[in-house]
């Protein structure tokens, strides 16, 4: 009989395409496997696991957004970890992209995730067969060979960052002086005595413009509006989102950003005296970086903030203003990626005015059948990547399994008209811990306040009060990990743990 059902469940099984290697391919397969009935084969295109967290000292074919040498994540480890994976406690707040290569190649080792990947394997095209019900992938391997291949399911995990964006300046084509983007840049060292322009008001903006300072450039940090900058560690000693990312404060947007604007304050409370807001300033929710450095450096001249550029000379570049800078010898444009996913049909996204139509950012409404296609981590939340891509691929899955229905399409499209508003008025990010807190209610893993207050009250208590670590969507229901109420209760300690001294793990 056992033999019997094995053979039944492998005649069943359903194929799912997982396009991308990266860290969200990797929850994907993950996910696929942990549903019975499915069999993930994951296509990566190089021949190295971990996506964007490879770095390379330059851009591969077709890379979008890349690493530079210093970077760092924007988010503390606790707060970006995987759900049922943590980062090691010896491992600093923010970690470096090395550590954190190191860390998803120990979570594919330790989840046998490798062998469902093919890599030197390029994803060209996908494509619906006649009943909408299937998908045709077309494939090219090292040696170009191209073929066919036909799935049940299609994950898209490519990231959304994939096309650097550089805009159109008058005169920019005549500047003789180095022009690149944001994605290009490496290290210091290379612009060592030179006058650079960097443009944007982004994380990397603010981090580049920091790192050319310390290395002996002369810096220019160019933008439209004005920015707010957020400082990875809080005056309490703590990281900002440990700080910060608390249901309490979620529960009302108008207190949160007083909150987030109370954090950026520490440093800096005038961000007008150091040039960094206009009157057109934007809301805190569209215009904010990340930085421990940036007010140092202004405060030291070693950074000098410019309005936007008006156009660009053979060696001048002259500004909104009217100030002139001569001389200069480079431009950096930290200026962004554009939205798209090339692999696919655009009509399958976007309505006719040009607006995505994607239920949970995972399931795009438009498809006869939305449910045999997911995007996972294809958007721009506010907080970190990881636990909105992961908590998007465990649904996927479980939508593939049949284990989950998805709602009809007048109720996904009636919830996306709703977000549209919250968007538009709010911010041009998804909203990250309520987004990941709503599929987490639909996967059933979502806790509930009062039935851990008469359970576990020191439980609901971290719950309400503490930060929004991943792990507490392992407590209970579908893929529960025995560890999750521990890393939960020890989440703040864990954050600055290693600061008490560790070993240099860099040299490990």
């Amino acid at each position: 009989m056992q033999i019997r059902h094995t053979l039944i469940m492998m005649a069943a099984r359903k194929r799912v395409a997982i396009v991308g290697a990266g860290v969200a391919g990797l929850m994907s397969i993950k996910s696929c496997l942990e549903e019975d009935g499915l069999e993930p084969v994951c296509f990566e295109r190089h021949d190295k696991l971990g996506g964007v967290w490879n770095y390379e000292p330059t851009l591969r074919p077709g890379q979008g957004s890349a690493l530079y040498e210093s970077v760092v994540t924007n988010n503390s480890k606790e707060i970006l970890s995987f759900s049922d994976f943590p980062f090691p406690k010896e491992y600093p707040p923010f970690v470096s992209h090395r550590l954190v290569l190191r860390h998803i190649q120990n979570y594919a080792a330790h989840f046998n995730l490798e062998k469902h990947i093919r890599f030197n394997t390029n994803v060209i095209d996908v494509q619906r067969n006649n009943d909408g019900k299937y998908w045709k992938l077309q494939i090219k391997d090292k040696d170009d060979k191209l073929s066919t291949e036909e799935f049940d399911y299609v994950m898209i995990c490519t990231s959304v960052y994939n096309k650097a964006i550089i805009p159109s300046y008058p005169g920019l084509e005549n500047f003789s002086g180095t022009k690149i983007h944001a994605n290009e840049y490496r290290e210091a060292s290379t612009f060592k005595g030179k006058k650079v322009i960097v443009v944007g008001g982004s994380m990397s903006a603010g981090e580049i413009s920091s790192e050319l300072a310390r290395g002996g450039a002369e810096v220019y940090i160019s933008m439209r509006h004005g920015v707010w900058i957020i400082p990875r560690m809080c005056q309490d000693g703590l990281p900002f989102d440990i700080a910060l990312f608390r249901r309490t404060l979620f529960k009302s947007q108008s207190k949160l950003k007083e909150e987030i604007e109370k954090v950026c304050k520490t440093r800096m409370r005038d961000h007008q005296r150091f040039g960094l807001q206009s009157k057109e300033i934007y809301s805190i929710w569209k215009a904010f970086m990340i930085s421990d450095d940036m007010q140092d450096r202004l405060a030291q001249g070693q950074i000098k903030p410019m309005v936007d550029i008006k156009e660009f000379q053979k060696n001048d570049v002259i500004f909104q203003d009217g100030t002139t800078l001569e001389s200069v010898d480079a431009v950096i444009f930290a200026t962004g990626y554009g939205f798209g996913v090339p692999i696919i049909n655009d009509s399958w996204l976007y309505d006719e005015s040009g607006k995505a139509e994607v239920y949970k950012y995972v399931f795009p409404v438009r498809l006869e059948h939305p449910e045999r296609l997911a995007l996972i981590s294809i958007c721009s939340p506010y907080g970190p990547h990881w636990p909105i891509g992961e908590i998007q691929a465990r649904l996927a899955s479980r939508v593939f399994a049949g284990n989950i229905a998805l709602p009809d399409k007048a109720a996904m499209k009636r919830e996306i008209n709703q977000k549209r508003q919250y968007e538009k008025n709010k911010s041009c990010y998804v909203p990250g811990p309520p987004t990941v807190e709503e599929i987490a209610e639909m996967l059933g893993v979502k806790p509930s306040f009062w039935r851990l207050l008469l359970s576990d009250p020191k439980l609901a208590v971290a719950y309400e009060y503490g930060p929004m670590v991943p792990y507490w969507y392992r407590l209970q229901g579908p893929g529960a990990w025995p560890g999750a109420r521990d890393r939960i209760l020890n989440a703040v300690e864990n954050s600055t743990i290693c600061l008490k001294g560790y070993p240099s793990l860099e040299e490990k």
